[in-house]
């Protein structure tokens, strides 16, 4: 069976250990919102100077974070972007810092690099010049054998929709964090980040401003 980028995001999203089925997709993604350990993966990095799908700033997202449930560790995140998807849903992702590691000091130095970058006025657009790449790397909503957008369950596409732009949001964030910390001399695949682990939610508005529970209401 071929590995694509979603299977990537869906094992660095699970605990370690824990593989998930395809078939489980929807389960897991309708507990997107519980905290869960990712492991720290080499990518390679990407760059590409497409169009942006957004305006600078997070849209709504800033002023209305009072409606969403973020875990303990992410009321003082080491980072975090406020975005738009490509369907209209203002969203944004928190990070946690790495924890564990063969290397509890490069560790720390890596973290402190992160939660620099983070403040700084470069982390959007950095981002936002991936994206594209990614949704179209992605390619169109996965459909199974027999399935087509007209026969899927009401809300399921925008389902679906919403897994392509999360995936495509989470891989450019990690492309963009791996080019700012090769810059300062922590590439990816350093063995003294082997066994690291850190925690990312994201939390969503739909296009009414209501916030966005996946799986709910389909």
């Amino acid at each position: 069976m071929t590995r694509d980028t979603l299977d990537d995001l869906l094992d660095s999203s699970a605990p370690v250990g824990s593989p998930v089925a395809r078939r489980h997709l929807d389960a897991m993604i309708a507990d997107a919102r519980r905290p869960t350990p990712r492991k720290l993966r080499p990518r390679i990095l990407v760059a590409a100077g497409l169009a942006a799908l957004f305006a600078s700033g997070g849209v709504g997202v800033a002023t209305a974070t009072g409606v969403f449930s973020w875990a303990p560790w992410a009321q003082q995140p080491v980072g975090a972007v406020q975005f738009t998807m490509s369907n209209g849903f203002d969203c944004e992702i928190r990070f946690s810092a790495y924890t564990a590691g063969s290397d509890p000091a490069y560790v720390a130095q890596v973290n402190r690099a992160l939660e620099g970058w983070y403040r700084s006025d470069d982390v959007l657009p950095t981002v936002q010049k991936l994206v594209p790449a990614k949704l179209e790397s992605l390619g169109p909503i996965e459909l199974q054998p027999g399935e087509t957008l007209e026969t899927l369950p009401p809300g399921e596409a925008e389902h679906r929709e919403w897994i392509r732009n999360w995936t495509a949001w989470d891989l450019a964030i990690s492309d963009a964090e791996w080019q700012q910390l090769s810059s300062l001399g922590m590439p990816p695949g350093d063995p003294r980040m082997e066994g690291s682990e850190r925690s990312g939610q994201i939390n969503c508005l739909d296009e009414s401003g209501n916030s966005y529970r996946p799986g709910a209401g389909s």
